[in-house]
């Protein structure tokens, strides 16, 4: 599949000099109706670039994924803490080294000024305690061969004592103001006090005390009496996909890792759960050397990209393949479906013809792996112990359906699979919810629901009650069923929060534009509680005016940058929330002046933006939620170039 893909993509790549390209000109900045054109072949040009990245990308040979993605302390600490096979089969300190000492090396010459290596705040905690327990382990695995087994690195006694020690103090001074409510990483609950017990049975113990400690340890208490052991097991025995598999370092005091290294944990490339610290904490853990996992981490390690500063760095995601071609594609399909409905486009323009083109093509591609993976799909590329995600399931469907008519899906499939009778899931066993997972299957089912309306036909679609049978449920039912959760799940100041984005922005866009979006379905939006289309206008105006409130001085929004008071990503997301809010607001200037800044702002960044490799990863805040915080490049490309574009 991934060679029909390249081929495919091979053959449009040839025309990709066609596209006219412009240098970059202060007088871009002014809108002005003339710019305005050039800005849209601008625009083109940068999209025909990014899609064309996917022709190297998708040639993944080492089977290890493909996707741009930010590097991890947190993952990169964990692969710096497996010892060598000698080591690990003989436990002699004498024999001790590192597998991957550059790993290593990277945390003394990385360890930011005030001794964290990400930043401030309740993100920089996790990988903070996985960086001291990788220099907690170094130390007690070495023994008295210690300050020989540094000197063997380049590195003395004084410098780790004093990385050690400046960790040591950030995170108590960091835990000391933490509330476990203010960031929802992925599985903390779990990993962070792995990492607390960790480090106080180190040869030198070190114990953290903090105010949120005793309630962090309840819901670790809690979260583990969720999850079976036994059932685990039984599922990796009948090779049923798991997410646990991603964050199993955190199990390394509770499962007997001889348990784990087999197929029902293991992908097919090595990686366990597409994530460079569990598949480390195998190597760490098990009892026999997992050559596979080795081989992994040996060539994830070889992908070092090419603007860090030193080698030695792993992503906190292995493998983002799916997840980063699903989401491009969303962006660059709206912009497509934008471009299809203006009238002034001249279609017969070889550059557009290229980008519905290679847009086909990929949407293509989604097509033929929704078939092959049964309807649904999960965010690797490699990992079949991965399970299917809601949110590529739908977008991938999403854009089927407005791309390739020939193509079928099946919602039955989708509603069996995630819906629970309240909301959807991201995945299968999940507890909780994602609101951004949630508008994009409404999107997805009002599609459908646009369909059918016009034949005057009603529609039922299969999902499983909370007693596990299966059932017929009406479409419009669990339309109006999640329309109202995520009305519920708003915040007084007029946000909604997700689990995947530390920002509000995007779920705040997407959102907000759906229910805006069902002024076109008055049986839908009456029955959702907005009685006229004024009284849903009066409700997103609190949003919109959020948007407004909150704009920087030079026209950015959200998180600051490395030299701005805020960021393109965000800004990308709202551009898009008050597009939709122009539309609905006509005679508003106030929307129409923030717009322009906005715009402006992401004009004047546009070139370096997108041809800067490290920009993304070196300039700008990360917003993405996993173990740690981390960015994918080209999702927020996508956004960027389609937020510019003029409808």
């Amino acid at each position: 599949m991934i060679n029909y893909f390249k081929k495919k993509l091979l053959l449009l790549r040839k025309n990709k000099n066609r596209t006219v390209s412009l240098i970059h000109s202060p007088a871009l900045e002014e809108l002005s109706e003339k710019n305005e054109s050039q800005l849209s072949i601008k625009i083109i040009k940068y999209v025909d670039e990014l899609l064309s990245e996917y022709v190297d990308a998708a040639n993944d040979s080492d089977w290890i994924g493909y996707g741009d993605i930010s590097m991890s302390t947190y993952d990169t600490a964990w692969v710096a803490m497996i010892p060598n096979k000698v080591y690990k089969e003989l436990k002699s300190s004498k024999d001790f080294s590192l597998a991957f000492p550059q790993c290593f090396i990277w945390l003394f010459d990385n360890q930011d000024d005030n001794g964290s290596w990400t930043g401030n705040g309740a993100g920089s905690i996790a990988p903070g305690l996985a960086g001291l327990l990788a220099l907690g382990l170094f130390k007690s695995h070495s023994g008295e061969y210690f300050e020989t087994k540094l000197n063997d690195l380049g590195l003395t006694i004084e410098q780790f004592t004093t990385i050690f020690e400046k960790a040591t103090k950030f995170l108590q001074n960091t835990l000391n103001e933490w509330n476990i409510d203010d960031l929802d990483m992925t599985g903390f609950e779990l990993t962070v006090p792995y990492h607390l017990s960790a480090l106080t049975q180190l040869e030198t113990p070190v114990v953290f005390n903090f105010p949120e400690k005793q309630r962090l340890l309840r819901e670790n208490e809690r979260k583990l009496n969720l999850i079976s052991l036994e059932a685990i097991l039984t599922l990796a025995k009948n090779r049923q996909p798991m997410t646990l598999t991603h964050s199993i370092e955190a199990f390394c005091e509770k499962i007997d890792f001889s348990l784990i290294q087999n197929e029902g944990f293991q992908a097919i490339n090595g990686s366990y759960g597409s994530s460079p610290a569990a598949t480390a904490s195998v190597l760490l853990h098990a009892p026999k050397w997992d050559y596979k996992a080795f081989e992994f981490l040996k060539k994830t390690i070889s992908q070092c990209p090419s603007y860090a500063k030193s080698h030695g760095l792993v992503p906190t995601l292995s493998d983002i393949g799916i997840f980063e071609t699903t989401w491009v594609m969303h962006s660059i399909g709206e912009l497509c479906l934008n471009i299809r409905a203006n009238k002034n486009v001249n279609f017969e323009e070889q550059s557009i013809i290229e980008l519905f083109s290679k847009n086909l093509t990929f949407i293509k591609y989604l097509s033929a792996l929704n078939k092959i993976q049964g309807g649904t799909l999960r965010w690797v590329s490699w990992d079949n112990r991965i399970p299917a995600d809601v949110d590529d399931s739908v977008v991938s469907n999403w854009l089927i359906k407005q791309f390739d008519p020939v193509s079928t899906i099946d919602l039955d499939v989708i509603t069996k699979t995630f819906y629970n009778g309240k909301y959807f899931k991201s995945f299968p066993s999940e507890k909780t919810f994602s609101v951004s997972c949630n508008v994009h299957a409404v999107d997805l089912l009002v599609s459908e629901y646009q369909r059918v309306q016009s034949k005057k036909k009603m529609i039922t679609i299969l999902a499983v009650d909370k007693n596990g049978d299966t059932k017929k449920v009406n479409l419009e039912e669990v339309i109006l069923t999640v329309i109202k959760f995520i009305v519920s799940q708003r915040k007084k100041d007029g946000l909604w929060l997700d689990k995947w984005n530390k920002s509000p922005a995007y779920t705040a866009f997407k959102a907000n534009n759906l229910l805006l979006s069902l002024q076109a379905y008055p049986n839908l939006r009456s029955k959702s509680g907005f009685i006229t289309n004024e009284t849903l206008r009066d409700y997103c105006r609190k949003t919109v005016d959020w948007a407004l409130n909150t704009q920087h001085e030079d026209g950015s929004w959200g998180e600051p940058s490395s030299t701005r008071p805020g960021n393109l990503e965000e800004t990308s997301y709202i551009i898009r929330l008050l597009k939709t809010a122009a539309k609905n607001w006509c005679d508003d200037k106030t929307i129409r002046t923030a717009l322009c800044a906005g715009r402006k702002y992401l004009i004047k960044y546009l070139d370096e933006s997108m041809t800067d490799p490290g920009y993304f990863h070196t300039k700008q805040p990360f917003l993405m939620l996993n173990k740690q915080l981390y960015t994918a490049p080209r999702v927020i490309k996508s956004s960027i170039l389609t937020s510019l574009w003029e409808d």
